[in-house]
């Protein structure tokens, strides 16, 4: 959800002021957006920990599910009980995830200025039309050449999050991961 609202806070900014964000704010839109997950998400956390915890309260009624610990905590403590744990929880995670989001982005940025620069050989910004057809400049074929490694850097470091995700009954990379390293890996060493 954070990351759903980082993204149209984003959106925002670009509109609102017609370039790209700096790193700054891309940490206060992180700030923001983490401050309104946290405070949709924590009347959940509290109904959850309360169901969770109900078992070290013998003498209390149980709560027979969500929908009755919410009605029943509203009821008998209001609207207040649910952000109850609001001001510690804001203070904890909206810093963190504010560096977290700003690094990121800065990162990325960093990360693709890097590629586009080992990809262009110095003649930026000529283009030759050969035979009706118009062949890319220098720098917009290292572009696109960057756009496409970014890209399947990208699918690759998805599949290596999903495989460190992996539980204790399925701890080794899924057959089809391990084939394409090892094939890159083969690839790599013939050429030397």
């Amino acid at each position: 959800m954070t990351w759903a609202f980082f993204q149209q806070l984003k959106k925002a900014q670009l509109r609102i002021m017609q370039r790209p964000p700096k790193d700054v704010e891309n940490s206060i839109m992180g700030c923001m957006a983490s401050a309104t997950t946290v405070c949709l998400m924590i009347p959940m956390d509290t109904i959850k920990t309360r169901l969770v915890t109900q078992l070290n309260y013998p003498d209390l009624v149980p709560y027979n599910g969500i929908v009755d610990a919410a009605v029943r905590i509203f009821k008998e403590e209001g609207i207040g009980a649910f952000y109850r744990g609001l001001p510690p929880r804001l203070v904890s995670v909206v810093p963190m995830i504010g560096i977290q989001f700003g690094v990121y982005e800065f990162m990325k940025k960093v990360m693709l200025q890097r590629d586009m620069k080992n990809g262009d050989d110095g003649n930026a910004g000529t283009q030759k039309k050969k035979k009706g057809k118009i062949e890319l400049s220098p720098e917009a074929r290292a572009a696109k050449n960057a756009k496409k490694t970014f890209m399947s850097t990208e699918r690759a470091l998805e599949e290596i999050a999903m495989e460190v995700a992996a539980d204790d009954e399925q701890p080794f990379p899924a057959p089809h991961f391990r084939h394409s390293y090892t094939k890159k890996n083969k690839l790599g060493k013939k050429k030397k």
